[in-house]
């Protein structure tokens, strides 16, 4: 669940970016006031299914020695339906943004958010 400020919401809005939608969501502080200004964000943007024999198995170095990861999240560029947010169709937890998205959020200086560019993601699990 993501929650976002109303002005993320104008950030978007402003930019046209596509592949998101809000929904309401009710926030209380400590004494169970309802703080406004705050919308839930969903994506709707998809891709097809992460590739994953695509990743490059590389070793890494770590307190108890070194071990392999596998670095890349690859997916069948065909398979996405073109929208700035987008996630893949098989495994919903994680977010994927176009770079004019990225350069938004830091030109607005948007906190609590890390952009990891897609062949640079490593994962220590293998498939």
């Amino acid at each position: 669940m993501l929650i976002i400020a109303d002005s993320v919401v104008q950030l978007l809005r402003s930019h046209g970016f596509t592949g998101w939608s809000l929904y309401e969501v009710s926030i209380q502080d400590k004494q169970g006031h309802l703080i406004p200004g705050y919308s839930g964000l969903a994506f709707t943007g998809r891709c097809g299914n992460i590739d994953w024999p695509q990743s490059i198995e590389v070793p890494r170095i770590f307190p108890a020695g070194i071990f392999p990861v596998w670095k890349g999240l690859f997916f069948d560029p065909t398979s996405w339906d073109g929208s700035d947010f987008f996630m893949p169709a098989e495994f919903v937890g994680w977010t994927f943004v176009v770079e004019e998205v990225k350069k938004a959020f830091e030109r607005a200086k948007i906190r609590n958010v890390d952009f990891t560019p897609l062949d640079q993601f490593e994962r220590s699990w293998r498939i």
